[in-house]
């Protein structure tokens, strides 16, 4: 009887640091300033090889960007990559995102991928 007490309240444990944890979020001019600045990257590699990369991955190998930055939205896990796509399409991942299609009119938009609202409102998608 003990035991199973015992690992009741060790999973109820688990189960409140779980939720703590997914409702906890980067302050939103975090977040922002880490876009701002892969968008940086991301516009000194098309300067210096005239033309978007094909892969967000290549501005990192050429060393525009030591490495993705991590994102915690609220609602998610860490997130530290960025996620292809081959259009603006919102997956809800709570990470990055890059239009990596030449041939898409959002060729090399990097966003964030998640579908809920900042603590003033503002979906994250809009950034």
């Amino acid at each position: 009887m003990r035991k199973r007490t015992i690992a009741a309240f060790l999973l109820a444990a688990l189960a409140a640091a779980g939720t703590t944890y997914l409702r906890t979020s980067m302050p939103a001019a975090e977040v922002v300033r880490k876009l701002a600045g892969m968008r940086v990257a991301l516009t000194l590699y098309r300067l210096e090889h005239k033309r978007f990369p094909g892969s967000f991955g290549d501005v990192v190998a050429s060393g525009q960007l030591e490495a993705v930055p991590d994102l915690k939205l609220s609602g998610h896990l860490r997130y530290a990559a960025v996620r292809q796509a081959g259009s603006f399409e919102l997956k809800d991942t709570g990470g990055w995102a890059y239009v990596n299609d030449p041939g898409h009119p959002q060729f090399g938009l990097l966003y964030i991928d998640c579908s809920h609202k900042d603590e003033k409102g503002r979906f994250w998608s809009e950034f």
